[in-house]
């Protein structure tokens, strides 16, 4: 099977995110299909870009062959963002004769989180007469209107849901990281099948040993008698990490200590916030992603949580989810959802969503559980992480999604 991949922001192990094109071509390409990724130059979430002379330019990044379409770079998520939206999506729609006339492609991906990439692909499948895949990572515009705050007579957001509408009604099958998609898809009175693949993890991946200033501090922290709450990730709006700064500051008389990996633009926020609450929360910043379950895997218990929005009643697939539950280490899951793997392995420690007094209960419990129950849980957060997210079994379902169209 030859296929196209379409995602502005893929990148590779060299690049940096987003890694799961990557992570399923590489695979594909081993079970001897023919792969090409279709990405923009320049991505914000990549650690580095590549040098791009010309539209169409082939790379091979870490071993699968990427073409790249040339867009301008730009910072936060102003205007000069939404622009290489356009440059991606109009120059890809004036090529994709030649992009179907050079891969000759039997099934075409759309996958780059906003809908509109959907009209770029579905021109090259109809040219190159191959099968229609819109995948879908976030549901927009749903996501902005709810967690930005954007109205839906917003002139972007009704561009984005008209896209969207287009997108599951001119493809052959959608392909949904999240969960529970179905009821939104079959709202919008489109009857295009729907398939859960979520996202997943490199189950054999070794990680290496935490920052040796890391881990002298959890040392000196564990010498001292202080229990270790962690996070690792994004601090941003959208998780919540005001509501556990004040749950942390719920527990001043006891001795528990956070520490959180990872930075955002609210860190200067939240640090301010946990100075004046007296709550005991380390800011370490980033470490490599190689060290980070090292890390995690030295504390007691981990956390993770997000907003209220109904945005999370068609579930969640955040990738640091795997990452916990990879570790073994007992999780506080305050998402304001029920379709979440950390509920469908039943290991975690629930709490209700952005209630600092019901996450603080769940931190207490967790960082106290008796050590065979730690265990157990840990256990089945394991043996459910491998069995159902990694990236071997992951890329294999999403063929078979395609080899049945």
């Amino acid at each position: 099977m030859r296929i196209c991949y379409i995602n502005h922001y893929a990148g590779g192990p060299s690049l940096g995110m987003e890694f799961r094109p990557h992570a399923l071509a590489e695979r594909w390409l081993a079970r001897g299909h023919e792969v090409t990724i279709i990405a923009a130059s320049f991505s914000h979430l990549r650690r580095t870009n590549p040098e791009v002379g010309r539209d169409g330019e082939l790379h091979v990044i870490d071993g699968v062959p990427f073409r790249f379409i040339k867009t301008r770079s730009y910072h936060g998520n102003g205007l000069d963002r939404v622009l290489t939206w356009v440059e991606f999506v109009g120059k890809g729609m004036l090529a994709a004769r030649r992009i179907a006339e050079l891969l000759r492609p039997d099934a075409v991906i759309a996958s780059s989180t906003y809908p509109m990439d959907t009209w770029f692909a579905a021109r090259v499948a109809r040219l190159a007469g191959a099968r229609l895949v819109h995948e879908v990572h976030d549901l927009w515009p749903l996501t902005p209107i709810e967690l930005g705050g954007y109205s839906p007579r917003h002139p972007l957001m009704a561009l984005m849901a008209r896209a969207e509408r287009d997108a599951y009604r001119a493809s052959d099958v959608i392909v949904s990281i999240l969960p529970n998609i179905e009821p939104h898809v079959r709202g919008l009175g489109i009857d295009t099948p729907v398939v859960h693949i979520p996202n997943g993890v490199e189950v054999t991946t070794p990680s290496a040993e935490a920052p040796a200033d890391l881990i002298a501090l959890i040392d000196g922290l564990r010498t001292s008698g202080r229990k270790l709450i962690g996070y690792a990730g994004g601090m941003a709006t959208s998780n919540a990490m005001d509501t556990f700064i004040d749950a942390m500051g719920r527990l001043t008389d006891e001795p528990i200590t956070a520490i959180l990996l990872g930075d955002g633009l609210l860190r200067p926020e939240l640090e301010a916030q946990a100075t004046r609450l007296g709550a005991d929360v380390r800011f370490v910043g980033s470490i490599p992603k190689a060290q980070v379950g090292d890390a995690l895997r030295r504390l007691d218990a981990l956390y993770i949580g997000s907003r209220r929005s109904r945005l999370y009643e068609y579930g969640v697939s955040a990738n640091k989810i795997f990452d916990y539950l990879l570790t073994g280490v007992p999780i506080v899951d305050a998402f304001a959802t029920e379709h979440s793997p950390l509920v469908y392995a039943g290991c975690a420690i629930r709490a209700e969503a952005e209630d600092s007094a019901s996450i603080a209960a769940a931190i207490h419990q967790a960082v106290n559980l008796a050590p065979e129950d730690a265990a157990e849980r840990g256990r089945r957060g394991v043996e459910y992480v491998r069995a159902h997210h990694s990236m071997d079994a992951l890329a294999d379902a999403f063929l078979t999604s395609l080899q049945r169209l």
